[in-house]
């Protein structure tokens, strides 16, 4: 039996994250820079937005991932990007020099 699908959650750094807030909405998928994020913890979910779920709900502690806010992203064990935006999460790919 296989067990939850795990999610290595990609955090915007700090300085990044206003400019992705403040854009408007456009047509998936995003085009995301490695550059600005930095990698967190995997976490065990059956579908990103229980994982968003859980993070809200749990206390933040050193030891513990922070909650997911829009612009960050989540990485599926099957290689799926995925973006956190005010509505949900929408495909994405990491910009390189075929897709700038």
């Amino acid at each position: 039996m296989k067990g939850m699908p795990l999610y290595r959650i990609l955090y915007r750094l700090p300085e990044h994250a206003a400019k992705f807030q403040e854009k408007p909405p456009r047509d998936p998928p995003y085009l995301l820079r490695e550059s600005h994020y930095e990698e967190g913890l995997e976490v065990e979910a059956q579908t990103p937005y229980e994982l968003w779920r859980k993070l809200q709900e749990q206390p933040e502690t050193e030891d513990s991932p922070r909650a997911i806010r829009v612009g960050d992203a989540v990485r599926t064990d099957g290689g799926e990007l995925l973006v956190c935006n005010f509505w949900g999460f929408d495909p994405a790919e990491w910009r390189t020099a075929d897709n700038p």
